[in-house]
Parts: C-alpha cells; structure tokens; sequence
C-alpha cells in the first residue's frame, strides 16, 4: 500500500491544498512555506493509529486544536485531511475533519470520518450510533480495533510512517538527553544498529556502505565495533596516502557524514514485507551543495534489495536536491506562499513551465522561476 493522492483543508499553512504521489515526492519551498506542516499530516495520520495514541492525543500533541487550524481559514474552519492509497488492484481512501466542541470541555471531536474501498463505502460517520452518543466522536474508528476490523489495514499502513530528522549532536550523544526509542532524532541510532542480528546487521551495513562510497570522495568501508567498555560505535575508513586506511568513529565524522548514515540505515531497515512511508525533512542539511543533488542515486542506492515497499517523502529548501536527472517533474512538490496561505502544485501539473522543461532546464532553475513572481528572490531559496 502507498498514498496516491492527498487533499488537505485548512491545515496549518494552507487552506486548500490537492496533489498526487507517487513512489518519492520531493517537497521543495522556501523557509515558511509550510514544508514540516505538509509531512506532519502524515505524522498526523501515524499518532491517530499509534499504540497509547488517538486523535485527541494526537491533536494535544500538536497544541491544540487552535495550532492545527489554518489562520488563512474563514467560513469553514474545520481541518480537514482526505487521503487516496493503492494497494494492488484495489483502492482505499479516508477522510477526517475534526472540529472543536462549542462549550463546555472544548473536546476536539470528530465532525466527519469516511473510508471507502474501489468506491464502496465502509464507514460514514457521524451514523446512528454517534446520534444516540455524542461521546462515541472523541475518538475515530481508525483507532479502535474494536471498529476497525473491516479497514484495519488502513490504520496497519498508518502505522509504519516513520519520521526520520537526525540531528549529529543528538547522535554523538552531546546533548545530554537520554536515548529515546525510535528517536526521529537519532538518539538511539547506534543502539539500533547494535541490537540487528549479526546477519541482518552487516547486510544493512553493506547497502549503507555501498551508498556512501557513492556520496563520499575517499570513503572506503563501514564497521560497527565495541570499545573497551563494550560501547558500540560506527566506524569508517578513508582512502588516503598511507598505505592502510584510516578509521574514524562517530565523534569525528562530519555533521553532512552522521545525517546521511542516519537516513541511510533507517531507509536500509525497512520490515521486510511490509509497506512503509518514510518522511525525510532537509536531508541536505550539513551536505556538500555538489551531494544534494546526487541525494536521489544516494537514496535509491540504499533502498535495492529492500523487501518491504517504501514510499519517500522528501522535503527540503534546496532545489538543487531535484536536479537529478532520475527526478521526474510528476515527484516534485513546489510550495509557493502567499498572502492567501500557501499554495502547492506538481511540477508536471503546470503549463507555464513547458517552455523551460523543452530547453532541459535544471528543475532548481525553473523553481526559481515559478518563486520569482512572488516575489521570494531566488537567493533565499536555494541553499
């Protein structure tokens, strides 16, 4: 399963926003345009389904209600997310608007949910039994095995987006924070590495490797090794003047370095046979401006022989990330802001660029085209 087309309303940034996807999306806009807000609907759609989670907490965790709604929104102030996903022959979609209680405990309630299957539709709420009680709309369907059987694969799939910022302080361990599980932020990187079966481990390593030697002048090989004290510590060699190769730990990797292992071994341990979606936010971050725009071959290097199906979601402020010539205009998202909110449109959805695609104009270049009669200067948006 993955998603084929997502249409949001009055969420955060944009008032109305409607797009296809397919296999990758590159998400490109300058800063403020709304780039995190887009991946958190599917963060969003992730925390209703989350073990210990729901909508209301889901909801909570974001700040409120208040702090999901558009400020561009009006008459209809209603948040609203209707997603379309494929999964094989079939197709499944599902809608929730969420809206706030007028009085009383000012709960966030469920205004409407759908789900529908090649057209047939599976759940319309609110329906009878919400009529006789009101509470039964605190929480979705989705989110009850009890409700869900007949589309719990809907919430199955939800359930394995996986966020992926790495942050090389957090990684390194200098923040003194404590490790977290499934940390988006990399706090348990290493531990993850080091808890893979041997077997599982160095396979995963091999794609990584395999990976890096494509985005790294001079890198060589890719280790895990315990020190003294039995800590495990990634470790990688460079090819230099010396006869042997020089090994360096995580400590002294590159900021650029950490970032990408961190995307590449979270790409590399997808379940196996399972669908997934993985939201990468400013992977470019730290990376020499020559490697942003190889980032798609890195990425693609390090998902072969992956057996469960990944959806990338990527978003960055650097055009130049989808100037790969694998990039195809149908997998680029430009977010444009406005006085109106923020408007968004594929690439291969607009005609006023046809003349520059016809002369093989970098992507970056004809991005910087679409900004300009907003008046965003070029500069500002590229890195």
């Amino acid at each position: 399963m993955e998603f084929s087309h997502v249409h949001i309303k009055n969420w955060k940034n944009f008032r109305d926003l409607s797009f296809d996807v397919g296999h990758r999306l590159f998400i490109v806009g300058p800063n403020a345009s709304g780039k995190s807000n887009l991946l958190d609907v599917f963060r969003f759609l992730g925390d209703v389904v989350a073990p210990g989670g729901g909508m209301a907490q889901a909801v909570e965790q974001r700040g409120g209600l208040k702090k999901i709604r558009s400020l561009f929104s009006r008459q209809h102030p209603s948040p609203s997310i209707d997603v379309t996903m494929r999964d094989g022959d079939d197709e499944w979609r599902y809608v929730l608007v969420i809206r706030q209680e007028g009085s009383g405990h000012r709960r966030v309630l469920v205004e409407s949910e759908r789900v529908e299957c090649n057209g047939e539709i599976l759940l319309s709420r609110p329906n009878a039994d919400d009529h006789v009680d009101a509470e039964l709309l605190t929480q979705t369907y989705l989110e009850q095995k009890v409700t869900n059987k007949r589309f719990r694969k809907i919430a199955d799939f939800f359930a394995q987006t996986r966020y992926f910022h790495p942050v090389p302080q957090v990684i390194r361990g200098l923040t003194g924070n404590d490790i977290r599980t499934s940390d988006p932020y990399g706090s348990d990187f290493i531990r993850q590495i080091s808890e893979t079966n041997k077997r599982t481990q160095d396979a995963r390593l091999r794609r990584v490797q395999a990976a890096l030697q494509l985005a790294i002048p001079e890198f060589q090989e890719l280790r895990l090794k315990q020190d003294s004290m039995g800590v495990p510590h990634l470790e990688a060699a460079y090819k230099n003047w010396r006869p042997h190769a020089a090994w360096q730990n995580e400590t002294q990797f590159s900021d650029g370095t950490l970032r990408l292992l961190g995307l590449l071994w979270t790409l590399a341990s997808t379940p196996a046979e399972k669908s997934s979606v993985l939201l990468l936010e400013e992977p470019e971050l730290s990376l020499h401006a020559e490697l942003v725009s190889e980032l798609p071959n890195v990425l693609a290097e390090a998902r072969k022989n992956v057996k469960g199906q990944v959806q990338i979601i990527l978003s960055s402020h650097a055009a130049e990330v989808v100037d790969h010539d694998t990039v195809g205009l149908d997998e680029v998202l430009v977010l444009v802001p406005g006085k109106d909110g923020t408007k968004g449109s594929l690439l291969s959805d607009r005609e006023d660029i046809e003349e520059y695609v016809d002369i093989d104009l970098p992507f970056s270049e004809i991005i910087s085209v679409i900004m300009s009669p907003e008046g965003t200067p070029s500069l500002g948006f590229r890195s």
